[in-house]
């Protein structure tokens, strides 16, 4: 049986290149997602209905991107730079 990681998440982080999504694993633990800055502004568009562009504000607006995001569940399938990251609210 294959294990599919769930969790809630606690932030996302820019960090130049790409974007980190941190969440904690249901049961324990930490995970974290690496996206490239367009894969992220569509999943960030996808699950909260905002522009991310907008929100982001070339920079001035990371933490307003990431409480959009806090607490939101996700689940994660593959492999690192090759995730599959899916909502689950």
């Amino acid at each position: 049986m294959i294990v599919i990681p769930r969790g809630k998440i606690l932030s996302a982080r820019d960090c130049g290149t790409v974007w980190q999504l941190y969440y904690e694993l249901d049961g324990d633990g930490l995970g974290v997602v690496n996206f490239d800055h367009r894969p992220f502004s569509y999943f960030y568009e996808g699950a909260t209905g905002r522009s991310f562009y907008d929100d982001y504000k070339f920079g001035a607006g990371r933490e307003y991107i990431s409480k959009h995001l806090r607490g939101r569940r996700i689940s994660v399938e593959g492999e690192p730079f090759e995730e599959v990251v899916r909502l689950e609210d």
